[in-house]
């Protein structure tokens, strides 16, 4: 039997190297986002992101529903207040 865990879904922006990425992350209820960050660094390399508009250099852009970012290629991330 799995259990789940309450989380709730908070809107990012996500600096790369060469790009940058708005979008979705969830995290454990009640949690901070630097906590949860490093929880899901322990558990896996990749950071799951939802409802996700990358930013390309050249002022493109593109949505997507789901994308998996390598965490050690994020540069900086901040939290949006909705």
């Amino acid at each position: 039997m799995h259990m789940r865990v309450a989380k709730e879904k908070v809107k990012v922006w996500i600096y790369l190297r060469n790009y940058r990425l708005k979008g979705f992350i969830h995290i454990m209820q009640g949690s901070r986002l630097t906590d949860s960050l490093t929880a899901q660094s322990k558990k896996s390399d990749f950071l799951p992101v939802t409802d996700c508009e990358i930013h390309f250099p050249g002022g493109q852009t593109k949505k997507v529903e789901f994308l998996l970012v390598q965490i050690s290629s994020i540069v900086m991330i901040h939290q949006e207040k909705e």
